[in-house]
């Protein structure tokens, strides 16, 4: 018989910006869990997030809101959220999720149990299943799978994941650090959670502790296919560089495949049919050219 884990002992974090419709639904969801703090990072949005916060404070006690001058991206928000978290709470599990995060109800009890069953000394992150909103995976929230064999068919060990809804046991953030601030935006959790494994943690799937990630589109990141909205073109300045990074922590041969790579998107951003080719090779050439020198600090968290 499966032991039932009391989900006050767990807290969560959500990092917004600018999505105030999705941010309500996410935070009705979590408001009907039981969870000790709600952590909420408020990245300067300009849409009425601000005052909805104020009034979701002032009526509930759990939660506890960080609004933030500028935006510091979804890196910086959650290593401002770890931070608040290993602050103001001793729960033992922290979920992190952004805005547009809709777990279902008995997701969290799930991902507690899949976690609680790693000795503790190894136990590091759990992860659900993520669907779009048309009841399809997820495309850009598929965990790499380890070769390392769990002992149920509903779990299996993974070696990287993202921040949709992860749950994170304390120890482990107070032995390897925060998540990278510089990274910005896009590779962070994949940063973290290799940094995890590489610490002797386990990172566990549990297929039944389903996700729901309202992203505009169920696919990945693409700047060829960017022709629409030339202001997101600059934003794949930062998954350029941060994927030459993560290449360089993995090696000289991963690091060379990356840079082939790169060569390939040239091609494609040159011969695929749309707009702003000159501005697309430009963020290429220069977020390969800075990940080559990026060498961002860990920042580990002083206070206990």
């Amino acid at each position: 018989m499966v032991r039932r884990i009391l989900l006050v002992n767990t807290d969560a974090i959500v990092v917004t910006y600018n999505r105030i419709n999705k941010l309500k639904e996410c935070l009705s969801n979590l408001l009907s869990m039981n969870l000790k703090h709600i952590f909420i990072v408020n990245n300067a949005s300009t849409d009425g997030t601000l005052d909805y916060l104020m009034q979701i404070e002032a009526k509930n006690e759990k939660v506890i809101v960080k609004n933030l001058r500028k935006n510091i991206g979804g890196a910086g928000g959650f290593n401002t959220g770890l931070k608040m978290f290993l602050e103001n709470s001793n729960s033992n599990y922290v979920w992190l999720m952004d805005d547009d995060t809709v777990p279902n109800m008995n997701a969290l009890t799930k991902l507690e149990v899949g976690l609680s069953a790693v000795p503790e000394k190894n136990r590091g992150f759990a992860v659900g299943q993520t669907y779009w909103t048309d009841g399809s995976l997820a495309v850009m929230n598929k965990p790499l799978i380890s070769s390392k064999k769990a002992d149920k068919k509903s779990v299996r060990y993974v070696d990287e994941a993202s921040f949709v809804a992860i749950l994170i046991y304390r120890n482990a953030v107070l032995t390897v650090g925060l998540p990278i601030r510089d990274f910005f935006i896009w590779g962070d959790d994949v940063e973290y959670t290799r940094r995890l494994i590489s610490n002797g943690y386990l990172g566990v799937q549990v297929l039944d502790a389903k996700i729901i990630h309202k992203m505009a589109a169920n696919n990945s990141t693409n700047i060829v296919h960017e022709n629409n909205n030339v202001g997101r073109i600059s934003r794949y300045y930062y998954d350029f560089r941060n994927r030459v990074y993560l290449s360089r922590e993995l090696g000289y041969r991963r690091l060379l495949k990356t840079l082939v790579g790169r060569i390939v998107w040239f091609f494609r951003i040159i011969f695929y049919p749309g707009k702003y080719k000159l501005l697309k090779l430009k963020v290429l050439v220069k977020g390969t050219m800075d990940g080559i020198k990026f060498s961002p600090k860990i920042e580990y968290f002083k206070g206990e």
